[in-house]
């Protein structure tokens, strides 16, 4: 009687595990696990979202590079008296160069529903490739060849660092003067970063960018 219960009972348990089987395989099967499947509009908003954001990112990072970065050399030819030096301004090459490639990413994503996975022979995956490539290299060699290629111009030309002139809570960039006449404490600086020191009742600013 024993015997006939645990066969009885071993037969019921084989049944119940096949069921459960079948049932998990069955939600398995059916039950979408991507993003995009699981909620397709919310995955376009989503991308929608991060394509304007990087490009907005991109765009803004373009303007510093033009504005801040790029004029140093500028600078340096004409031997302004102070040479504003945005070190971490080198690392928004990098947003330059992978801010293409993640938009037309989003806008794809976007319009289809559905990740963006170019086959490996086409001109998208090789543009998406070495897009990831040039950003690594941006952040590993470019960005900090260049700050050190800057910093040695400088010196050679005879600027020195003054950390009178840095404004509080820019840390980031350093002031370089070609004269320690031009090294004080600013009392206020213009909307343009130009340091400027109280005389009676005006006040005295250096032009940093050289021009006259």
């Amino acid at each position: 009687m024993n015997e006939m219960a645990l066969r009885h009972l071993l037969s019921m348990h084989q049944y119940l595990s096949r069921t459960v089987t079948g049932v998990i395989s069955t939600m398995t099967k059916h039950q979408p696990h991507a993003f995009h499947e699981r909620s397709p509009q919310l995955f376009r908003l989503v991308t929608l979202s991060t394509g304007i954001f990087t490009g907005i990112l991109g765009l803004l990072s373009a303007y510093w590079l033009v504005h801040d970065v790029f004029p140093l050399v500028g600078r340096m030819y004409r031997n302004a008296p102070i040479v504003v030096t945005p070190y971490l301004g080198f690392m928004l090459i990098a947003m330059c160069t992978v801010s293409p490639i993640l938009v037309i990413t989003s806008a794809y994503a976007c319009w289809h529903a559905k990740k963006f996975d170019p086959p490996s022979n086409t001109h998208l995956f090789r543009f998406q490739h070495n897009s990831y490539r040039l950003t690594l290299w941006s952040i590993i060699y470019i960005a900090p060849a260049l700050a050190l290629l800057v910093t040695l111009g400088l010196w050679a030309k005879g600027y020195t660092p003054c950390q009178k002139l840095l404004i509080s809570g820019s840390a980031w960039q350093v002031y370089w003067v070609n004269d320690e006449r031009y090294c004080f404490k600013p009392d206020s600086y213009t909307t343009d970063g130009w340091p400027c020191e109280r005389m009676g009742d005006k006040n005295a600013c250096i032009q940093v960018d050289g021009r006259q």
